[in-house]
């Protein structure tokens, strides 16, 4: 989640809008959807104007949106025809700015691209040294929940012998331990993003969340009759399974990540990519993985750092050429295996889901609302920015490709307000403000 946005935020059912339905029409023609999408409803909005303004005047409406004193005067704007790859509008498109969870576009595309989207991250099982010992191994599963682990502890029980002691010990090596990132605020650990651990729960933000797991599972078998000891960790390598859960699909993990805006889930999957790569799973060797993703997509790094997966870091810095330049990548150069970012239960969708779902003020305005349910884009704020990247499709009008960056956001005006402003500045890129 974005630090400043409520902490679950769930799509409404039954709001398929034309660029949602665009997308899933191209996903069924590939094969690709996991499931049969709702019937689309048609343009979102019917009475939007059909002719679409000339780059010129596309440029110059930017221009005069950008006057607006709530953007200040350190914003960053590129909106491309996503076809053609014709500029629209640039404005400090190179500048090197925070993205906040824009980041979390540049995760989901090297996880996608180095995992794929049906990888399938499990948590195991496994018998220890001695008669009545498991090792509860951490896997690296963002989604995983307190019912999959009680779940795991009763396939357990079903191994072992009816009321022997058990004593159960952690594995969590698969990711060392290397503490909270040089450019997270103190705060955020616990209050927005856990410690990162191979082994933790979804929703469970907290300092210690494999140790929180590991009492779930020993709990459960508690209940179960075993009386249970928790034992030193160990790096269980290769031995014997015992029980394995049916675990997640990268896939899911981005849709969620993407959608609220799940920093953990983009922590795990950051390391995920490191490992992939044959990088350390560290924050160096994530890093590292993350530069060698975009550079065999032929996308410029120029005046970028990845410094984290969620964008919480500080220390990251993108600019809205290098977003552009990605999402148009993904979306039309090079669509494969990237199409799910873009199905209706993934990117949030303009006033009807995710971050961007009206109840939280998004694309409300009267200038603003002409554009709901023609973007497709990923929010991001932190206390000083505020940020939207995607894509637009309003009415019948082709798509274009943005990103607008809004660094040292003027502390006067509440972050609702400034968000709403992107917004605006959004449905002048759509082409349905002029």
């Amino acid at each position: 989640m974005d630090p400043m946005l409520p902490t679950r935020i769930t799509a409404r059912p039954g709001r398929l809008t034309r660029l949602a339905a665009l997308t899933v029409a191209s996903g069924l023609a590939a094969g690709l959807l996991l499931a049969p999408p709702a019937a689309a409803t048609g343009p979102a909005n019917p009475t939007a104007p059909a002719a679409v303004p000339s780059a010129s005047t596309v440029d110059e409406l930017v221009s005069k949106r950008l006057r607006n004193p709530r953007l200040g005067s350190n914003v960053g704007v590129l909106a491309i025809d996503a076809a053609t790859g014709e500029v629209l509008a640039d404005r400090a498109s190179t500048a090197s700015m925070i993205p906040a969870s824009n980041m979390k576009i540049v995760t989901a595309v090297t996880a996608l691209a180095t995992l794929g989207p049906d990888r399938r991250l499990t948590t195991k099982v496994r018998a220890g040294a001695v008669p009545g010992e498991v090792i509860l191994e951490g896997g690296g599963d963002p989604l995983l929940s307190t019912k999959e682990l009680r779940q795991l502890a009763k396939a357990t029980a079903a191994t072992l012998t009816p009321g022997q002691p058990v004593t159960i010990r952690l594995d969590d090596s698969l990711f060392p331990a290397d503490g909270r990132e040089p450019g997270w605020t103190t705060g955020y650990i616990p209050s927005v993003v856990s410690t990162v651990q191979p082994l933790a729960r979804l929703w469970d933000y907290s300092k210690d969340p494999g140790a929180n797991a590991l009492a779930v599972f020993a709990n459960r078998l508690r209940a179960l009759g075993f009386p249970v000891t928790i034992g030193a960790p160990i790096d269980a390598g290769e031995a014997p399974l015992i029980a394995e859960s049916t675990g997640h699909t990268v896939g899911d993990a981005v849709r969620i990540m993407l959608r609220i805006s799940e920093n953990n889930v983009a922590e795990v999957l950051f390391r995920q990519v490191a490992l992939a790569t044959g990088n350390t799973p560290d924050w160096k060797g994530s890093r590292l993985a993350a530069e060698q993703v975009m550079a065999s997509l032929g996308v410029d790094t120029t005046g970028t750092a990845l410094r984290d997966g969620s964008g919480l870091s500080r220390e990251d810095r993108v600019t809205p050429r290098f977003l552009v330049d990605l999402l148009r990548t993904v979306r039309v150069v090079n669509p494969e295996p990237f199409r799910l970012m873009f199905e209706p239960d993934a990117m949030p969708i303009s006033g009807v889901s995710g971050t961007l779902d009206d109840r939280y003020g998004r694309f409300t305005t009267k200038r603003a609302r002409c554009a709901q349910g023609d973007v497709m884009a990923k929010t991001g704020t932190l206390f000083d920015t505020i940020g939207l990247s995607g894509v637009s499709a309003p009415g019948d009008a082709p798509e274009r490709i943005f990103s607008i960056l809004v660094n040292d956001r003027p502390q006067k005006y509440s972050a609702l307000t400034i968000r709403q402003a992107v917004d605006g500045l959004t449905a002048t890129i759509a082409g349905c403000w002029r």
